[in-house]
């Protein structure tokens, strides 16, 4: 039986969407690698020409090639080594040359002299640039970044941001569309 053509298009486009996912997966990874290696060179690559970095706590922003280079360099200079680890991954194809994701991640960071561990979300926008998939837009969401010494009952308060020397709101999950719903629907007895 051989197929015909609207079915050879349909596994054509199939294919495509299952390469970009596995490529952008792979994009997310390096980035990990590249963190940890302070390699500045693949740092620069993994972004597009006009990509966008920052932090919902607003301590990080920076926009384009270079000053994303320069904003990585200021942070590893704070930084002895780093262990990233990426976990679960949600990939949405806009189309052949865009995609959005949600990538929940830890880092273990020494950090100002002081042994870190950070939960934490980004908030991604993907486009295919020079025939590769780069990140256009991350945005750095915290459920935690806090000394090891104060891990211990981490997740029993929102101010669990401590990194920056005054303790913040968590960025996530409190503020999400869901846990929104969920704490208005357990007020109203649901």
């Amino acid at each position: 039986m051989n197929p015909n053509a609207d079915e050879i298009a349909a596994l054509e486009a199939r294919l495509a969407a299952v390469e970009a996912d596995l490529a952008i997966r792979k994009l997310i990874s390096r980035y990990a690698f590249a963190m940890d290696d302070r390699d500045l060179e693949s740092i620069g690559d993994l972004f597009t020409r006009n990509a966008r970095v920052w932090s919902g706590d607003g301590v990080m922003n920076a926009s384009g090639r270079d000053e994303l280079v320069r904003l990585y360099q200021g942070r590893f200079a704070k930084l002895g080594a780093t262990n990233h680890f990426v976990h679960d991954i949600v990939i949405d194809l806009e189309g052949d040359h865009r995609a959005s994701g949600l990538v929940s991640a830890h880092a273990e960071v020494w950090r100002n002299g002081v042994q870190q561990i950070a939960a934490l979300r980004y908030q991604d926008r993907y486009e295919k640039e020079d025939g590769a998939w780069r990140i256009a837009d991350r945005k750095m969401l915290y459920v935690y970044y806090t000394p090891v010494d104060r891990y211990d009952g981490i997740l029993g308060t929102l101010k669990r941001n401590l990194t920056n020397g005054q303790a913040t709101d968590a960025d996530v999950p409190e503020k999400t569309a869901g846990f929104v719903k969920y704490l208005r629907l357990q007020s109203q007895g649901g």
